[in-house]
């Protein structure tokens, strides 16, 4: 398996690719059209969005994605709202972790976290993600070795239960931020 980031491109063409694994990993999005106006394309056009992509050959058994937020958009407000606007100073402007999916056959081999590494690699600047409010999750158990830390609380965008926010201190993991021209393999 290699690890390697997709182009803009690459993102849009292989859309449907990345949807079968989206789909198959969190299965919350009502439709392949929604999903892909509503998020993903939505996302992409986002400053310093960034998209490492797991390789099993030539297809895509795994993915993380993230950008910088801003306020006025759903996630970076919500944040704020939730830590107050204090800490939201220490925390915002950051590079925010959206998604991190890797299909099950190939969890716990390492593989997650190279992704959430490769996705991370030249941010200087603090990071931040929701995830379940569950210290036993695998997901939240990676977040917390790789040295992320509870900063708060919101609930999930439907609604349906609270996540706990996690912040990962700016550190430089790197070479300076990748662009969007200068992110291919």
């Amino acid at each position: 398996m290699r690890i390697r980031y997709l182009t803009d491109d690459e993102v849009r063409t292989r859309a449907p690719e990345i949807w079968r694994v989206y789909d198959e990993v969190f299965g919350d999005q009502p439709s392949y059209d929604l999903w892909l106006d509503g998020m993903l394309l939505r996302h992409a056009a986002r400053d310093r969005f960034r998209f490492a992509a797991a390789l099993e050959g030539d297809d895509i058994v795994g993915f993380s994605w993230g950008y910088v937020g801003a306020p006025g958009q759903y996630y970076s407000d919500s944040v704020r709202a939730a830590i107050g606007d204090e800490a939201a100073d220490r925390w915002q402007p950051a590079f925010e972790v959206v998604e991190l999916a890797l299909l099950p056959e190939h969890r716990g081999s390492g593989h997650g976290r190279a992704l959430l590494r490769a996705l991370l690699d030249g941010i200087d600047g603090p990071a931040l993600l929701s995830t379940w409010d569950d210290d036993t999750d695998p997901a939240v158990r990676l977040y917390l070795s790789e040295g992320w830390r509870r900063i708060g609380e919101h609930p999930k965008a439907d609604g349906s239960r609270t996540m706990q926010i996690m912040g990962l201190a700016g550190r430089s993991r790197g070479d300076a931020p990748q662009l969007r021209s200068d992110r291919a393999e």
